[in-house]
């Protein structure tokens, strides 16, 4: 059964089978996120109930999205749809200039660079530049162009690492003022 799509967003292409979907789309232009984190120190809002319960399980570790091929476990359906696409070869995300199909939309984007040349990741020491943000890391640790260099460097005090994990857990357990300090945070120092 195929359904209608009947309402329709006046700012973009987008439509929808049902009213509630339409509302929660909007909140995408406006920039409402009405449902907040209510963990400590956690200032991360959200555009739905469902993404914040989803959200929220990154904090408790819970991980209650099941596999029933292997006994993967996913913090979020999200992550367990994603784990499915292992077992069943799908590549939902394809390029509409060339034969490339992924299994996550973040592949697709970061290979329709190669047909644009767009390079938005830049090395802060050199002329680098790169169509992805891990290339700007494996740059900077392992060509020796960059010795002694730390690629995470506090803004708020004289901490620095290279390793994204120490940094994050460092501007939550010292400066949990600094707001969402999540690894898209982290990747602002290299972007254009």
């Amino acid at each position: 059964r195929v359904s209608i799509r009947k309402f329709e967003c006046k700012l973009c292409e987008r439509s929808f089978s049902e009213k509630w979907a339409l509302n929660n789309h909007m909140k995408l232009h406006t920039g409402q996120k009405p449902f907040k984190c209510s963990w400590p120190t956690c200032h991360y809002s959200f555009l739905t109930l469902s993404g914040m319960k989803d959200h929220y399980r990154t904090h408790t570790g819970e991980k209650s999205f099941l596999c029933d091929l292997c006994g993967f476990a996913g913090g979020t359906r999200h992550a367990l749809t994603k784990h499915r696409r292992q077992h069943t070869g799908e590549k939902p995300f394809k390029c509409d200039l060339c034969n490339f199909a992924s299994t996550t939309q973040s592949h697709l984007t970061r290979h329709k660079r190669v047909h644009t040349g767009e390079k938005p990741y830049r090395c802060p020491w050199c002329d680098y530049r790169s169509n992805c943000a891990e290339n700007i890391r494996k740059h900077i640790l392992h060509t020796g162009k960059h010795e002694g260099v730390k690629m995470y460097n506090c803004p708020k005090c004289d901490y620095g690492t290279n390793a994204p994990m120490d940094f994050r857990n460092h501007l939550k357990e010292t400066h949990p003022d600094i707001e969402n300090p999540d690894l898209a945070y982290l990747h602002k120092w290299f972007s254009c």
